[in-house]
């Protein structure tokens, strides 16, 4: 039987061994950043607080602008072109809103915090020779618990300067806690800063309860019931800024 030499045998263990042990580290991604969410279409939540025309009007969250968030991820590559992660998204959700009458100025606030937890999918469909850049799609499944809304009603005499009438109420619309399920889908470019960090930018469109929807709680982000007869769908448009450090774990 013939026998292989010492030194050779020990080369074909370190040409075998070695590169699946370096392919088989493990690449972790951490990413966070702001994340910003805009309410769009003819939900409810968009609406004023309290109309102009009449103090006694129905009230709405007044979500009209752009509300800020924080964002994390963590990712891990399957391949060259698939993602797979988890991440978790805070939005502060906060409506105002001001009347000014002849000695009075009357400011109203309502906020609302929304956390979201999202399985994340992404796929990498371009890859660009300037600072290992790239373009992404993404789909996340999300699961969002919408916190209690806390109302103000401020009253300011303007010729003092001083508050004249303060109501602070937490506002709880029945059944708590408040969980929906939803989606989004997002398109965004990310890129080398200088190893091992990266940025990253996307804008996405989702719902934010495409599932779970209660009627009989009125809407979903307005702070009490009123006339309201149904839960619609409450569409978003959400933009982050992010910045990702790539960790590889032997």
């Amino acid at each position: 039987m013939r026998r292989f030499p010492r030194m050779r045998v020990r080369e074909i263990l370190v040409g075998v061994f070695v590169p699946c042990v370096v392919h088989a580290q493990a690449v972790v991604e951490f990413t966070s950043g702001l994340a910003t969410t805009w309410l769009v279409g003819n939900n409810p939540a968009r609406s004023a607080i309290i109309s102009r025309d009449t103090a006694q009007g129905a009230l709405g969250a007044g979500f009209a602008g752009v509300q800020p968030g924080v964002t994390f991820h963590l990712l891990h590559p399957l391949s060259a072109a698939w993602r797979f992660g988890l991440g978790i998204e805070q939005t502060y959700f906060e409506g105002l809103q001001r009347f000014r009458l002849r000695v009075v100025d009357i400011y109203l606030s309502y906020r609302q915090t929304v956390t979201t937890v999202a399985a994340v999918l992404e796929y990498v469909p371009i890859r660009f020779p300037l600072a290992r850049g790239y373009a992404f799609l993404s789909l996340e499944p999300r699961w969002s618990v919408v916190s209690r809304g806390r109302y103000t009603y401020e009253q300011v005499d303007t010729r003092q300067g001083r508050v004249i009438e303060r109501l602070d109420t937490l506002i709880s619309k029945p059944p708590e806690p408040v969980h929906r399920f939803g989606i989004v889908a997002r398109v965004g470019i990310g890129g080398e800063l200088s190893d091992p960090w990266y940025f990253r930018a996307n804008v996405g469109f989702g719902v934010l309860n495409l599932f779970g929807r209660r009627p009989e709680r009125g809407e979903l982000l307005t702070p009490v019931k009123l006339t309201e007869t149904q839960e619609s769908y409450v569409p978003i448009v959400v933009v982050a800024l992010l910045l990702q450090y790539r960790l590889r774990v032997p």
